[in-house]
């Protein structure tokens, strides 16, 4: 009967995590984000360069139709 309530205390204080298995998780995590921020990074340049430079597009298409109507 003894070795049955250690059992039992056993199992009540093994419920949470380690400061070193937590740690060690936060660590995985930060190594994945540092290798993925600059792909995210270079992505997101891309895509507002690719933005800015159809804005562009559209407002020289805009001012040669308007010149167009005016002038001909």
């Amino acid at each position: 009967m003894i070795i049955i309530s250690n059992k039992n205390k056993l199992n009540v204080a093994q419920k949470g995590f380690t400061l070193a298995e937590v740690l060690i998780t936060l660590g995985i995590i930060g190594i994945i984000a540092a290798l993925t921020m600059p792909a995210l990074i270079s992505d997101y340049k891309e895509k507002a360069t690719v933005a800015k430079l159809k804005k562009v597009y559209s407002i020289f298409s805009q001012v040669m139709l308007q010149a167009q109507a005016e002038h001909g």
